[in-house]
């Protein structure tokens, strides 16, 4: 087992998987972590005993991890993790809280701009940490190379109902999910720069990209031979 290995183990069982609450805990980068977890830099000795000095682990523990299971001593617990058991704690006693636990964070994933998302496909494996414009929590289950995007215009705001995007909204986007019809996806069409977001529509032996708005010129727009779709949306945030 090498040192990335032994690293994404640690996080999965004492971290429940969360590369953000690991970064917190040894006082470094989400973005850092990513790059570790990815293999785009290096886990080297100085980082290496870092690691293994903030967490309490002897010296060498990522050289010859326990085959078993193992024990930290005295795990920090984040504060978004205080925070939610105080806030279950409460929501015991009151019967008139009008929310629910929220969903598990799974990871972090680069929010990048149209024209990234646009050649995805050929430098997602060399992408820098630093290339992104941040990097957002997300929520559901999703692929190693997955990212999110803000949405431009009003192509996709449905007036009649669900599902619809308004401009600003983050949108998650997997390159690992196949596409099927219905699905919206990000594609970059044939001579253009810039990835689009619409959604995808077989029909009659066709492929088609469909806005949803039903107002937008053109609504369809043939998915051509060379078009290539950078990723199936899994899901969206909204901001405040």
């Amino acid at each position: 087992m090498n040192r990335r290995e032994a690293l994404k183990r640690l996080i999965d069982k004492k971290f429940n998987g969360k590369q953000a609450d690991f970064a917190r805990a040894i006082d470094r980068s989400p973005s850092l972590v990513w790059q570790c977890l990815s293999g785009h830099r290096p886990i080297g000795e100085k980082l290496a005993r870092a690691i293994e000095g903030k967490l309490r682990l002897e010296n060498g523990w990522l050289d010859n991890p326990p085959s078993e299971s193992f024990e930290l001593e005295n795990p920090k617990a984040s504060r978004a993790e205080v925070a939610a058991g105080a806030l279950m704690g409460r929501r015991a006693d009151d019967r008139n809280i009008n929310t629910r636990e929220g969903p598990q964070v799974r990871g972090l994933v680069p929010l990048i701009s149209s024209v990234q998302a646009g050649g995805w496909c050929e430098v997602a494996g060399s992408f820098e940490a630093s290339d992104a414009e941040k990097w957002l929590p997300c929520p559901v289950k999703h692929g190693p190379h997955t990212f999110c995007l803000t949405v431009e215009g009003e192509s996709m705001k449905n007036p009649y109902g669900k599902p619809s995007y308004d401009p600003g909204d983050i949108i998650f986007v997997d390159p690992d999910v196949a596409p099927t019809s219905g699905a919206r996806v990000v594609v970059r069409l044939e001579s253009q720069e810039k990835a689009t977001f619409k959604q995808y529509v077989e029909e009659d032996g066709q492929c088609m990209l469909k806005a949803l708005n039903p107002e937008w010129k053109p609504r369809y727009v043939p998915l051509g031979e060379r078009a290539a779709v950078c990723g199936v949306v899994i899901g969206k945030w909204v901001p405040e």
